[in-house]
């Protein structure tokens, strides 16, 4: 593939409602698809609309006078051999086009924040949990992933970050050295110039388009795609910026990736794998938190 046309859903779902969600999801791939998107991507949960199973859930998510709440918000997740998973399946296939879809999951007593990847034929290429839960909010219910995952697509290598997971550098550089060559970016939280800008920073350090969708809203929205590319051919510095929405509108955005131009320059250019000195970075892999990062959650 030379260049990929990724479709940005900056769309409200509706909040604990996994049936008209999956109605919504099945609309939003076929628009995507008819403006020649090759793959979807849809913000953060989209089964549930990332709403909290009772008022104050995101400060205090554990409070005991609300076990009835958080067991029927549980009720609602997502397997993986499911009806809904298999009608995004069926979906993707009816429509030729990839997917990127996300829900609140269930393995077992096991509940996660997940996203999978589909492909044209319908067939699940990728199925990652997030691991950088907030566990100091709601996603401290939830159980969080250990790998970051790559997978092929149509000759692209796509990996995934969810939200959270995008505040760590760790997460991006991992999929750049898993062969990523982009990452989506399932979101659900306020956007702001500083997100924003690590999510173009993440592409710049390691060579990798990215691509962001989030629900709209003041101060939310701000679906975005960026090119790794940051300078031309003469070396003069050049705005990486794809596409980018701003927060209220609800809109599906087309992200065209120039694949073949990212292949070049990451074959020349000095960032991603090409001049680090992994043998100096013994302190990312150390388990102990020292003060002032020690938290009492």
């Amino acid at each position: 593939m030379s260049a990929m046309k990724i479709a940005l859903v900056q769309k409200k779902a509706v909040p604990n409602s996994k049936t008209r969600n999956a109605e919504l999801l099945v609309q939003y791939i076929q628009e995507a698809s008819s403006r020649g998107a090759d793959l979807v991507l849809f913000p953060e949960m989209w089964s549930n609309g990332y709403a909290p199973p009772f008022a104050g859930a995101f400060d205090c998510p554990t409070h005991p006078a609300f076990e009835r709440e958080r067991r029927e918000w549980f009720e609602n997740a997502v397997a993986i051999e499911s009806d809904y998973v298999d009608a995004i399946r069926k979906t993707a296939a009816r429509y030729r086009v990839g997917v990127c879809a996300t829900f609140l999951s269930k393995s077992g007593e096991k509940f996660q924040n997940t996203a999978i990847i589909i492909d044209r034929s319908g067939k699940i290429l990728l199925n990652y949990a997030k691991v950088h839960t907030c566990d100091f909010s709601l996603e401290k219910l939830l159980q969080h992933g250990s790998e970051f995952k790559v997978c092929e697509f149509e000759g692209v290598q796509l990996g995934v970050m969810i939200c959270y997971d995008r505040e760590f550098p760790e997460s991006a550089r991992v999929l750049m050295l898993k062969g990523a060559e982009i990452i989506l970016v399932p979101n659900a939280c306020d956007m702001n110039p500083a997100r924003v800008n690590q999510l173009s920073a993440r592409a710049f350090e390691n060579m990798v388009g990215i691509a962001m969708a989030n629900y709209p809203g003041k101060g939310w929205g701000g679906s975005c795609a960026f090119s790794p590319i940051v300078f031309d051919e003469e070396g003069n510095y050049q705005d990486n910026t794809i596409v980018s929405a701003d927060d209220t509108s609800e809109d599906i955005l087309i992200a065209e990736f120039d694949m073949d131009k990212i292949r070049a320059y990451r074959e020349h250019e000095t960032w991603g794998n090409a001049y680090r000195k992994p043998a100096a970075y013994s302190d990312l892999i150390r388990f102990e938190v020292k003060k002032p990062f020690i938290r009492n959650q």
